[in-house]
């Protein structure tokens, strides 16, 4: 993973916050995205399922691509929010303050089911970073250097993005450093709860990747000693696991079983 940086993050001051310029610019309220996303939801209308990040009501989620098959678990077709997003959301929404109180948000790697809610809330300076560059993206960086002074957030949002990262510890202490006394972190990655984690840093070729660790980009397989190697570089970490979540939720929003939301304080 390169640490290059280009475009506006790379060209601010030494010393300065790279990232304060970036979340001065005018929100985007409407993308062009939202008119065949609401065509498409029209198709899917129904009252046995709910997306929490969108409030579409649906008979049905559908799967990826061009062809749109009914799954009980699969995307939204209104916001295009996988079951993972949908989780997080309502954990979101129950155990955070991230909807009532004045926060400056950094989501890593955005989801487009995240970004069109949070980038126009207004109780948030909302920040979207990524590696590479998009259309919701901020700031342009690499997570495990990030360009952005330290203790400069309220809250961050790190969904399926360590699992990537072959420096996974670095990336954490940078979660860590850029939030504030008493900010947290909500981390989540796919996970097997009932071993430790696997990695193999000899695996490089994507197919074998694919083949040990379930993607191509993907470095390694968590599992339950995560909360640990967050726990390590100083956050307080609260596990909640996806089981734990009552069977008619999981069922009305479409949610799996394997989904763990670590919830990571940085102390005051």
């Amino acid at each position: 993973m390169s640490a290059m940086l280009r475009g506006e993050a790379a060209s601010a001051p030494d010393g300065a916050d790279r990232s304060t310029a970036l979340s001065e610019r005018r929100r985007p309220r409407f993308s062009l995205v939202e008119v065949p996303l609401f065509l498409r939801a029209m198709w899917f209308v129904g009252a046995r399922f709910a997306c929490p990040c969108c409030g579409w009501r649906l008979r049905a989620f559908v799967s990826g691509g061009a062809s749109l098959r009914s799954l009980p678990r699969g995307f939204c077709p209104r916001c295009g929010a996988k079951a993972r997003h949908r989780r997080l959301w309502l954990f979101l929404r129950q155990h955070t303050n991230l909807f009532s109180e004045p926060l400056r948000c950094l989501e890593v790697s955005p989801r487009y089911a995240f970004w069109r809610r949070l980038s126009g809330m207004d109780n948030l300076d909302y920040v979207a970073a990524d590696l590479r560059d998009g259309r919701h993206v901020r700031l342009r960086m690499d997570l495990t250097a990030a360009p952005i002074r330290s203790e400069s957030f309220d809250a961050a949002i790190c969904v399926h993005v360590l699992e990537e990262i072959a420096d996974d510890r670095a990336a954490m202490r940078e979660l860590f450093r850029v939030l504030r006394p008493g900010g947290w972190a909500l981390v989540s990655v796919p996970t097997r709860m009932d071993r430790d984690t696997y990695e193999d840093a000899s695996i490089v070729d994507p197919k074998d990747r694919k083949r040990a660790f379930g993607e191509r980009a993907h470095v390694r397989v968590y599992g339950r000693d995560l909360g640990a190697r967050l726990a390590s570089v100083g956050f307080d970490v609260r596990v909640d696991l996806a089981t734990d979540v009552e069977p008619a939720i999981r069922d009305r929003f479409g949610l799996k079983d394997d989904e763990n939301v670590f919830l990571c304080g940085k102390p005051a």
